[in-house]
């Protein structure tokens, strides 16, 4: 998670780099969500879909 903290695109980063952002961090989510349990597994699987969501919105702003 650290990794993925750091590598935050910046507010001048382009369209595509934080949708890749996005991408990852949505990857990152569903792997932790794997170890987790119950409300806690169904809560990073939401917080990955909304990632993903939101990746794909700004790729469609291209």
């Amino acid at each position: 998670m650290g990794d993925l903290i750091r590598a935050m695109p910046g507010p001048d980063a382009g369209v595509d780099e934080v949708a890749d952002w996005y991408t990852r961090k949505a990857h990152l989510l569903d792997r932790l969500a794997q170890d987790a349990a119950g409300k806690e597994a169904v809560r990073m699987h939401t917080q990955a879909d909304l990632a993903r969501q939101h990746a794909a919105e700004l790729l469609a702003l291209n």
